[in-house]
């Protein structure tokens, strides 16, 4: 899979580009760009390491007597769970992967876990024996988009206090040194403008509902976002890692 972003830079000025009217941000505005960010950065993290339809979303709750009083505590036990199954997994001869994000229901109830882990061979009884507080909920996920659309899920439901207040530092998880941690590489465009249509390559597909047309309120300029992958029984059909802005040269 590739991630393709098109900019101009700031101080392009082409023929043919129209630009918008330059203008402070607003604090509202600043807030939405960051969690966007957040959920760019957590689906490159998920494509690059989990396989749709070869993974699961995992949902973590909790009995109400067995419900933790705190963030710390919440912390804490789903380490426990985690540590557990890392050794299980270890001593079958597998690596455990996965990302993980806590989220708190109304006033700091219904509290529980979401996880995206691998479909490992016997992992659902290995989740049974190790999660000790409540009960689980296993969830397929598959191609057109679901992964992007979890992300998003996750990112939102980021860690709460129960006065509704983010937890300093605490965002969503995942496990350490077997994720690879993919980062684009950013170059600008130079041509004038690019095509209504997005540049798939031979034997590539975009994925639906990745493309997406913004205009950046700090330089006035246009951007556009799409994300493309290897057709299946397509020449050597394998995901890519490569996730970088794909340069387009002056025409």
């Amino acid at each position: 899979m590739k991630e393709i972003h098109l900019r101009y830079p700031g101080n392009f000025g082409a023929p043919g580009v129209s630009r918008s009217e330059k203008r402070k941000r607003t604090s509202d505005e600043i807030a939405k760009q960051n969690e966007s960010n957040r959920i760019r950065k957590l689906q490159r993290l998920i494509l690059a390491n989990f396989v749709p339809g070869e993974s699961y979303h995992l949902t973590l709750n909790y009995r109400a007597g067995d419900r933790p009083e705190t963030a710390e505590h919440a912390k804490k036990m789903l380490a426990k769970f985690l540590s557990r199954m890392r050794q299980d997994l270890k001593a079958a001869g597998q690596t455990f992967r996965w990302i993980a994000v806590t989220e708190y229901g109304k006033k700091g109830q219904a509290l529980h876990h979401h996880l995206i882990v691998e479909d490992i061979d016997g992992i659902q009884k290995m989740v049974k024996k190790n999660w000790k507080w409540g009960g689980t909920f296993w969830s397929d996920t598959y191609e057109d988009g679901e992964m992007e659309q979890l992300a998003a899920y996750m990112v939102k439901k980021e860690t709460k206090e129960k006065a509704g207040e983010p937890i300093k530092g605490c965002r969503y998880t995942h496990s350490r040194g077997n994720l690879k941690m993919p980062e684009p590489e950013r170059e600008v465009m130079r041509r004038r403008r690019w095509p209504d249509e997005p540049k798939v390559p031979k034997g590539w597909e975009l994925i639906k509902g990745s493309l997406y047309d913004g205009v950046n309120p700090a330089t006035g300029y246009p951007y556009r976002e799409y994300r493309i992958r290897r057709m299946k029984g397509g020449d050597k059909y394998a995901r890519d890692y490569l996730y970088r802005d794909k340069p387009k040269r002056a025409g």
